[in-house]
């Protein structure tokens, strides 16, 4: 037994030595990202985890109130690192800091509540958020896979995902009352932690600074690189010519079913060469930001033009090629931080009986005040 409890405690040490070189390169950084300080709370976390764990199986107590906190709090910032990863939004949203919050909050309570009914009810609120978060990590590596144009990022979303949401579920598990067993589990979980560990750092390490770079704000162009620079083929040329063609003179960003797949197919690429491309030329992160800011742009002309002003913005919006207002609105709104109706009322203030109809107001009626 006594040698058991070493190798799990070498293995632990192996993990804690892994996370933190990880945090450690992440934080060595003259301008942090929020995927880069996420990155070194989650290494934090981590670490928290392997230390909380061990005294939890081996002595069945907490080795501190804050590192307690911190392994309780990694699933809730593993999903809040993973949606700034994946989902390459410029700023994190102010809402996604409320999940973190609450299930912080969640802890606390069932923490420092007596043992009581109400204090088991709380624990298992806390084991299905802890699920519930783990499932939309999943769900978000699987639907930002296709528009991917970050290959090295692309090709991690599963195994990244997959491998460590299966352990977040199977030590969600663990904590629960069936699953509490003796140094042999930790054991197997101290392995499970250490490789977690040699794998973040390969993975994360490995593909930086491409999976940790800032994203351009919105309605910021990604800034293009010199061709020469990237020592580009003449088959990359031609595709980039055609791409230039396709884009540009036959305006293809106009169909609703465009892919990146459609897309090589028209330019004669294949598909894979072309994601380089877009990504590392024309520096682009994501498909649907590259073929939605075309979109946009003459969406701000059409909605600016007194010619057009008859037409509804969800017209402008499906001719254009969004499948439906909502996307639209969402994307208009993130590129120029009002709704596409303010800018058209903006755009012409010389209108206001066509920006009632655009509205749905009314005007009021003769002899009444409005």
């Amino acid at each position: 037994m006594t040698d058991l409890v070493q190798i799990e405690l070498a293995v632990r040490g192996l993990a804690v030595g892994a996370f933190a070189a990880t945090g450690v390169s992440l934080a060595a950084s003259r301008k942090m990202t929020p995927v880069r300080w996420l990155g070194v709370l989650l290494m934090a976390c981590a670490i928290s985890h392997v230390i909380e764990s061990h005294f939890f199986y081996t002595e069945r107590r907490h080795f501190s109130a804050l590192t307690w906190a911190l392994s309780a709090w990694t699933a809730a910032v593993f999903w809040l690192f993973c949606s700034v990863l994946f989902e390459d939004e410029p700023k994190i949203p102010t809402w996604r800091f409320i999940i973190p919050a609450l299930v912080l909050v969640q802890w606390a309570v069932g923490a420092f509540l007596t043992p009581s009914p109400t204090r088991v009810i709380v624990w298992w609120t806390f084991t299905a958020v802890s699920i519930a978060l783990h499932g939309h990590i999943l769900l978000m590596a699987w639907r930002g896979w296709r528009i991917d144009l970050v290959e090295r990022r692309r090709h991690l979303r599963a195994p990244i995902a997959a491998a460590t949401t299966a352990y977040m579920f199977i030590q969600t598990l663990c904590d629960l009352p069936v699953g509490q067993g003796p140094v042999l589990s930790s054991l197997a979980q101290a392995l499970g932690l250490a490789a977690l560990g040699i794998g973040s750092a390969l993975a994360l390490l490995r593909a930086e600074p491409v999976l940790v770079q800032a994203t351009p704000t919105a309605g910021e162009a990604p800034s293009p690189k010199a061709a020469e620079a990237l020592d580009l083929t003449p088959a990359d040329r031609l595709v980039l010519a055609r791409l230039d063609k396709a884009m540009n003179d036959n305006e293809v960003w106009r169909g609703d079913d465009l892919s990146i797949g459609t897309l090589a197919a028209l330019v004669g690429a294949p598909e894979h060469r072309l994601r380089k491309l877009i990504n590392g030329t024309l520096g682009h992160r994501n498909f649907a930001d590259y073929v939605n800011g075309r979109r946009i742009a003459a969406a701000k002309v059409a909605l600016a033009d007194p010619e057009q002003a008859l037409k509804s913005v969800s017209t402008i919006a499906y001719e254009l090629g969004f499948a439906s207002l909502g996307p639209f609105n969402r994307a208009f709104r993130a590129a120029t931080g009002v709704t596409p109706t303010a800018w058209r009322q903006e755009a012409t203030p010389a209108l206001p009986h066509l920006r009632l109809v655009e509205t749905g107001e009314r005007a009021p009626k003769a002899g009444k005040t409005a």
